[in-house]
């Protein structure tokens, strides 16, 4: 957590970025957990999402890392003050709750449900519903409403698990809760699973980290829903901070460049028409109904 030194630096951090000075504090990187000195700060983030939030050889990348990173430094954080956590998304909220972390920065929706537990902040990244099929199937899946007697897997906690129970609570659907990601690919991949729920952004990450053409990703452009950054409930200034910081990554080209990198390595680029959006903390939801997190 933050020491009182520390959080006066963050403060007057975001001091000047609210008046457009550039991004303060050092830069950053992952850190080998508990070998920081001083002060640190502990982010929850994903492990299992390419392009996103991904840890390989030791190492966490991503265009969520990229927006942690960014965060952490102009809230005045030098590189050993960084504590990367892996979380699933059913284990952020209470992460946040019990003081594991200190923020969230994997595809937290920003759609109100963890009121009282959490506040967010942002949003940073806008994205559409999307599902991740076998090439096989393209013909008999088509969309949400073609999932009459079919297994769709769905990562508990996550955005699209709500989602996607709502789309389907008056069809044939069955919809199968694994903890993780690649527990979902694996169901997919040996016919146990007809789908995944995703988002486009993971779904394209996912898509990405398997040879050849075996998977499909069917678009569902009617909803949207947008991600934020999430601390403990009751921090209206950290709020504001960070509100300040993704403008500041915007208004100097590093949320640009965070983007391009994440086409670079999974061949995703946000939709221009909803990105990047303007951090407000308030985010709006569009299409036929709004994500949520459980």
């Amino acid at each position: 957590m933050m020491g009182k030194a520390r959080y006066v630096a963050a403060a007057a951090c975001a001091a000047l970025l609210a008046a457009g000075a550039g991004a303060c504090g050092t830069s950053v990187s992952v850190v080998t957990e508990g070998a920081a000195q001083g002060p640190t700060i502990a982010i929850g983030v994903a492990a299992d999402q390419p392009g996103l939030g991904y840890l390989h050889g030791g190492e966490y990348s991503g265009f969520d890392i990229d927006v942690a990173k960014y965060v952490a430094k102009t809230l005045g954080y030098a590189e050993k003050q960084i504590v990367f956590k892996q979380l699933s998304p059913a284990m952020r909220a209470s992460a946040l709750t019990d003081g594991t972390v200190d923020m969230v920065v994997d595809s937290f929706s920003m759609d109100g449900t963890h009121d009282g537990e959490a506040d967010v902040a942002g949003p940073y990244l806008t994205v559409r519903e999307a599902l991740l099929i076998r090439s096989d199937s393209a013909s008999e899946i088509t969309g949400t409403d073609s999932l009459s007697d079919k297994t769709v897997c769905a990562v508990a906690g996550s955005a699209a698990d709500d989602n996607i129970r709502n789309r389907t609570k008056n069809t044939r659907t069955t919809v199968a809760e694994r903890d993780t990601y690649p527990q979902c690919m694996t169901a997919l991949m040996i016919g146990e699973a007809d789908a995944v729920a995703a988002d486009d952004a993971i779904a394209a990450g996912l898509a990405s980290n398997n040879t050849g053409d075996r998977l499909k990703i069917v678009d569902v452009p009617d909803t949207t829903w947008s991600y934020g950054i999430a601390v403990k409930s009751g921090q209206d200034e950290l709020v504001g901070q960070i509100d300040a910081a993704l403008r500041a990554m915007v208004k100097d080209g590093s949320w640009q460049k965070a983007a391009a990198d994440m086409g670079k390595s999974i061949g995703y680029t946000p939709d221009a028409s909803m990105n990047p959006p303007k951090a407000t903390a308030k985010a709006p939801s569009s299409g036929a109904s709004a994500a949520s997190e459980k």
